[in-house]
């Protein structure tokens, strides 16, 4: 894929696509594309070409090296009307008449609106990726797959035409994440700590710098590992903290997060979609957020599973680690919880959501009567 021109690579049927519009930076992380990435793939083995649309290029790579085609819009993430002319343009010959076959696309992002979306389904099938429900936006089908999706009304809200993909069985989890075998041990040796793609906060920093003052007695030999995401500010000074003390492991660009996970006997996480990808592998969870968006997730996990809460890094960051040492010290003492908590958090994801969403995308969008 490197040595062919990118805009070579989308010289395809406008029809023939399946777009998807998604963006990663340090600011949003890179949890959007992710996801969308995964999403690809299983249209990917089901035949399908697919373009991301993207505003700028921070995510290129990523996407590119995954083999799929890129467009770069040369927009604004963050204001994503802007971009409307050139999607228009793109998707031209599309509009008007009854029963017209329309370009599909799958929207990732929480600055879409309803202006947006109105003027998008004029041209083009379009599937949007909900996290929120921050308002009901027109669009032929919607997902949302966290383990609140099917408490927020979207049935009671949403036109009876629109399709909804609801709950943790369409939650698109890397094949990786899928069969996995894991074996709660008896004693706790290794914990792992990710913060997902960036680190705004220094979470990860501070619990580091916590995490070897520990006195002998409290450390208990653990080592810890520690996920840096591709835009984590602190990688530096962690590798440097790690260099001088053996507690800790720094892991950078990780391709193979299970393998990890499967290591570990305890985990640290943000309330991310690396949440479900634990619940897959079984690793008794202890789980924080510090953005606005990753509070209901963790909130509902907290509620309706055995994974831990142990809040708001963001406000209260003593408070969020001296929950998470407490808890920390709770489940290595008692391997028999470990077990409860392992085997409650694999009934929640069974790995198929991104094949389930492939399947009825490809075959449930294509024709509609466009006024």
């Amino acid at each position: 894929m490197r040595g062919v021109k990118r805009e070579d690579r989308f010289k395809k049927g406008v029809r023939d696509m399946f777009y998807i519009r998604a963006d990663g930076n340090e600011k949003i992380g890179m949890g959007h594309v992710m996801r969308c990435l995964t999403i690809a793939e299983a249209l990917r083995e089901r035949g399908e070409d697919v373009l991301f649309l993207t505003a700028d290029d921070k995510p290129v790579k990523l996407i590119e090296d995954r083999g799929f085609a890129v467009k770069i819009l040369f927009t604004y993430y963050d204001e994503m009307e802007v971009e409307l002319p050139q999607l228009m343009a793109l998707f031209m010959g599309t509009t008007g008449g009854e029963g017209v076959e329309l370009p599909r696309i799958l929207v990732d992002s929480y600055f879409v609106t309803e202006f947006y979306l109105k003027n998008l389904r004029l041209s083009a099938t379009v599937i949007l990726m909900d996290d929120e429900k921050r308002a009901v936006y027109p669009c032929d089908g919607l997902v949302n797959y966290n383990i609140y999706g099917k408490t927020l009304g979207y049935e009671q809200d949403y036109p009876a035409d629109t399709r909804l993909f609801l709950g943790c069985e369409y939650m698109p989890l890397r094949k990786q994440f899928r069969n996995t075998e894991y074996e709660v041990r008896e004693r706790v040796e290794h914990i792992l700590v990710t913060t997902g793609g960036g680190d705004s906060c220094h979470m990860a920093l501070t619990l580091a710098e916590r995490v070897v003052k520990l006195p002998k007695e409290k450390a208990q030999d653990l080592v810890w590992h520690i996920v840096c995401g591709p835009y984590c500010l602190d990688t530096d000074r962690l590798e440097m903290l790690a260099e001088k003390n053996r507690r800790l492991q720094i892991h950078k660009n990780v391709t193979d997060m299970s393998e990890i996970m499967k290591k570990c006997d305890i985990a640290v996480s943000a309330a991310g979609s690396t949440l479900y990808e634990l619940c897959s592998v079984g690793v008794p969870t202890v789980g924080f957020y510090f953005a606005e968006n990753q509070r209901r997730n963790m909130e509902s996990f907290g509620k309706l599973t055995p994974v831990l809460n142990a809040g708001d890094f963001s406000i209260y960051p003593e408070k969020v680690l001296d929950f998470m040492e407490k808890e920390v010290e709770v489940l290595c003492g008692s391997r028999e919880l470990r077990q409860k908590i392992s085997f409650a958090m694999r009934h929640i994801v069974d790995g198929q959501g991104a094949d389930r969403l492939a399947e009825e995308l490809g075959e449930l969008f294509g024709k509609r009567e466009i006024s």
